[in-house]
């Protein structure tokens, strides 16, 4: 969605530091579009057994999540600019909660509950695509920071959602009652928008080839860097995220609470992550430490997988957060280099280029782990991990943070 032509809603400027009250509303979006991620880990496992849904075919449930998640980014930016960005919030919400609610009614196998994941997916793509353009449009000072502090609360749902999903499965809860009370909570967020405060992003309209081919031709290589480095790193983000709950079920026996545990103490890992770099930050480039973050995920991504225990693999899990930590942020914060309008179009083919990389990497894992054993196809989560942190190579060159050190 272009900034720079119309004024939709409050049209507001960049401000350097945003007021809390301002940027509010962005955070329960957040928590939201993680709830609906995080909990597809730990309900994998039972409605795969519920549904009848074999392994090699189990990544498919991910890929219409994220298949709607790009559909979602497609028709935000090309067909939604007269939608002020505060209704488009509570669209996605109220949007995500009924899909939420309709899986847990009526899906009776793979296929329902692919076209309905794929609406879960599509509003969830409402709600953070615009809350990164409001971030990279408002936020004009330390902008990695501002991001990194928005994500904070994806992370809180990251953290939180997988351990109490997993103790109610273990107390004898389905993952259809999951999914009633997750779409109830969607639909508060969707009231509580509604009703909140929100400047919109002045001078939106839809994005043309025109628009993209802009610019391409401001910086063509930072934004091959950036959508490159968003494909690898949330690709293989994701696929932890999805898998690593299965994983340890399959290959340590692991109870539902335990299994759950897993991705939490991955995002426990990941948020300290992220309060550490928000300080450094200042003190190294973005580009730097990008580079740091992903090449620790990928060894402690390796050390997952081969861990002798599932005590070990637990302690790994909280490395691989730390590892990936802050790239996320970092990645999208350089949006904020392309001019005027131009920030929301990089943002937005940031996200896409992300989006496309979750429905990859995640349904490769099942027939791969059908094939070639668990440990091995989590291993390979390195690989995009690795691939990552060079496209960081070519965004510190292209940002100039190389000579500047």
């Amino acid at each position: 969605m272009v900034a720079g032509g119309r004024a939709g809603g409050v049209a507001a400027g960049p401000e350097a530091n945003p007021s809390l009250r301002r940027r509010l509303p962005l955070y329960p979006c957040q928590f939201l579009c993680a709830m609906a991620i995080v909990s597809l880990g730990p309900l994998l496992d039972p409605m795969m057994r519920d549904l009848g849904i074999s392994l090699a075919r189990g990544g498919l449930i991910s890929a219409g999540l994220f298949l709607g998640n790009v559909s979602g980014i497609v028709v935000l930016n090309t067909a939604m600019a007269r939608v002020p960005a505060k209704w488009v919030l509570a669209g996605g919400a109220a949007l995500q909660g009924a899909a939420l609610i309709l899986a847990a009614a009526v899906a009776w196998g793979l296929g329902s509950l692919l076209v309905i994941y794929l609406l879960v997916g599509f509003g969830g793509a409402l709600l953070n695509a615009t809350c990164w353009m409001w971030i990279s449009t408002h936020v004009k000072e330390n902008r990695a920071a501002a991001a990194l502090h928005m994500i904070l609360f994806f992370a809180l749902a990251m953290i939180s959602v997988p351990l109490i999903i997993g103790l109610a499965l273990d107390a004898g809860a389905t993952w259809r009652w999951v999914l009633v009370v997750e779409g109830g909570l969607a639909w508060l967020v969707a009231l509580s928008l509604a009703l909140a405060p929100l400047a919109d992003i002045a001078g939106r309209r839809n994005v043309r080839l025109s628009h993209f081919r802009e610019v391409v031709r401001f910086d063509s290589k930072l934004i091959v860097g950036m959508m490159g480095a968003g494909f690898f790193y949330v690709g293989a983000e994701m696929t932890l995220n999805v898998w690593l709950p299965k994983f340890q079920i399959d290959t340590f026996g692991a109870g539902g609470a335990w299994a759950s545990f897993a991705v939490t103490l991955f995002w426990v890992g990941l948020i300290v992550g992220r309060l550490i770099v928000m300080g450094l930050t200042r003190r190294f480039s973005p580009s730097r430490l990008l580079l740091v973050c992903t090449c620790a995920m990928a060894v402690f991504t390796v050390a997952i997988a081969l861990a002798p225990s599932q005590v070990v693999s637990l302690v790994f899990a909280v490395g691989a957060g730390l590892g990936a930590s802050a790239s996320y942020g970092i990645i999208g914060s350089y949006a904020g280099r392309f001019p005027g309008w131009q920030s929301a179009v990089a943002s937005s083919l940031f996200i896409l280029s992300g989006g496309v990389g979750s429905i990859t990497f995640p349904y490769l894992m099942g027939p791969l782990a059908h094939s070639a054993g668990f440990r091995m196809a989590l291993a390979m989560i390195a690989v995009p991990a690795v691939v990552c942190a060079l496209f960081s190579l070519l965004i510190r060159a292209r940002s100039g943070e190389a000579r500047a050190s």
